[in-house]
């Protein structure tokens, strides 16, 4: 399984390269960078979630791991959030609240739900609807208090009828009543569905070509934080979900797998919106992106040894 992630993670290090390429080139702007992610998170995501649901056939046992995959996101959000606090103290001079924000959300959608399907299949996908629903509720509660020290009830209220929202709905509705999508649609909506992988790391790439790298990798604090997400965090993480033998071995590892993917971009796009330092933040999605390629399949290689060794 190690072995998978490892070359999806190599896969998605070229698609970054070329959406680094195209940005560098000119042959994509910033502008088109964002229409690149929209277009992801508007369209093809939604229609991939409810592809997932469509082509998993209904059974109990999924309802179950469903619920337990809210659960266990629900705790893991819990734990980390409780990490950041102790590991991201407060400093004078120091991007507190950036730094903490990024430690905890992580770009789930973009790096999560690809790494996931090439795991486990539409079973991933499954379980990273679940995830995302608890993402979305927490990012826009808890992580907009962090960052603006301010509820956005509005936007929370906008993410959850959002598309991809929207597209999960659907899709529960497709899985509990057993509908089934005719033959062309579903051939079109495979193909759709088809370009999250690709589409989502050339939008990533065309986001970190617009960071400072030089100066992202000469701060050592952007390192540390990284650290913090991609490493201490996934690591408690297995620690913690390993002796929950009760708990199917997918629905823990695709929820390590999804808190232990890179921060989110969230944070870049709300730091703007607030007028925060956003350079900061891009730094970090940044670094965190490029050093997840080789942390993530590492993370996955020491949690199935666990379960091996537990079993």
């Amino acid at each position: 399984m190690a072995g998978i992630i490892l070359k999806q993670a190599v896969l998605m290090l070229l698609l970054n390269l070329v959406g680094m390429i195209a940005y560098r080139t000119k042959i994509v702007d910033a502008k088109g960078g964002r229409q690149f992610s929209a277009f992801v998170l508007e369209i093809v995501t939604p229609v991939l979630v409810v592809t997932a649901y469509a082509d998993v056939e209904y059974q109990p046992k999924l309802v179950k791991n469903l619920l337990w995959t809210f659960v266990l996101a629900a705790a893991a959000y819990g734990i980390v959030i409780l990490l950041a606090q102790l590991l991201i103290r407060k400093k004078d001079g120091r991007e507190t609240a950036i730094e903490r924000f990024s430690v905890v959300y992580s770009n789930c959608g973009f790096m999560g739900i690809p790494l996931a399907s090439a795991l486990l299949g539409t079973e991933g996908v499954f379980y990273c609807t679940a995830f995302l629903t608890v993402f979305f509720v927490f990012a826009w509660t808890h992580g907009i208090l962090l960052l603006t020290g301010q509820h956005d009830r509005k936007a929370l209220l906008r993410k959850l009828t959002s598309p991809t929202m929207i597209g999960i709905v659907i899709g529960l509705l497709l899985f509990f009543f057993r509908i089934h999508f005719p033959e062309l649609l579903q051939t079109a909506c495979g193909y759709v569905s088809g370009l999250n992988t690709p589409l989502g790391m050339i939008a990533s790439g065309i986001s970190v070509a617009q960071a400072n790298l030089p100066r992202a990798f000469r701060n050592p604090r952007v390192y540390y934080v990284s650290a913090v997400k991609l490493i201490l965090v996934p690591l408690v993480l297995c620690l913690l979900f390993l002796p929950l033998t009760f708990i199917p071995d997918n629905i823990r590892l695709v929820v390590m797998l999804l808190m232990a993917a890179p921060s989110a971009t969230m944070c870049t796009l709300q730091c703007q919106k607030h007028g925060m330092n956003d350079g900061y933040a891009s730094h970090i999605f940044a670094v965190t992106t490029l050093l997840s390629m080789l942390t993530m399949p590492l993370m996955v290689k020491l949690f199935t040894f666990g379960q091996s060794l537990l079993q």
